[in-house]
């Protein structure tokens, strides 16, 4: 039976009141945004059987440079993984990384490195890429291109990748971008959606995963936010 789970970008205040509602969240590991470890543990034990996380790999890494900042950001990503046992490592590569052969080796040996049976790699490329080229090369890799369903249908598979980019903080989801996400999502086997800024009631709505209007939950899901940035901290290296 076809798998479809949505989520958000954030860390709320209220993790057991947010896992009530999706069953999926994306972290970004970028030094600075990942809450300490006490608060990683207390979400991780909080989750629901079948609730996944997902894990955004630090620049650091992304850009394929190696170096002493590469393997720190090594050491404090699988510090976190081993709290919140994720199974998305997500690798965005900044413009610099081109369509070169020296690239797709580079991007090998990282995803190599990141995967394991339990844990897939999906690759968000920016730059010169193009989407085609790009969905070739992650095929080629053993990872999953991150779609933007907004803009364009996905390539046919079985595992679908998909994020809805926010524009701006306040930033919602039409109904007919979530009923276009929705038709895009369908023929997946698995497909993990995530929706930046507000809207992922939407296209939980769209997709046919709860019914009816319902309360303002997106208002409520954010009323935090602020609050929580200001206790991140990076979370410490062991």
């Amino acid at each position: 039976m076809p798998s479809v789970l949505v989520g958000e970008t954030h860390l709320p205040r209220d993790f057991a009141r947010y896992a009530r509602q999706y069953s999926f969240l994306e972290l970004d590991c970028e030094p600075g945004k990942m809450p300490g470890k006490a608060r990683l543990q207390s979400c991780a034990a909080q989750a629901p059987k079948g609730f996944v996380f997902s894990l955004v790999v630090p620049a650091a890494l992304a850009s394929l440079e190696p170096g002493e900042e590469a393997e720190r950001a090594w050491k404090a990503i699988k510090a976190i993984a081993n709290v919140v046992r994720p199974r998305w490592w997500v690798v965005r590569t900044p413009p610099k990384v081109r369509p070169t052969r020296k690239a797709r080796e580079d991007l090998s040996a990282l995803f190599e490195r990141l995967r394991t049976p339990e844990i897939r790699v999906a690759w968000e490329p920016h730059g010169l890429w193009e989407e085609a080229a790009a969905a070739e090369a992650a095929a080629g890799l053993g990872a999953h291109l991150v779609y933007d369903l907004a803009q364009s249908a996905p390539r046919a598979g079985e595992v679908l990748y998909a994020r809805l980019q926010a524009f701006g903080r306040g930033a919602r989801v039409s109904l007919g971008l979530a009923e276009r996400v929705a038709e895009r999502a369908a023929g997946f086997q698995e497909a993990f959606v995530v929706v930046e800024g507000k809207g992922a009631r939407e296209i939980q709505r769209a997709l046919g995963l709860i019914e009816g209007e319902a309360e303002d939950a997106d208002q409520a899901d954010h009323a935090d936010d602020a609050d929580d940035e200001n206790d991140a901290f990076e979370i410490e290296e062991t």
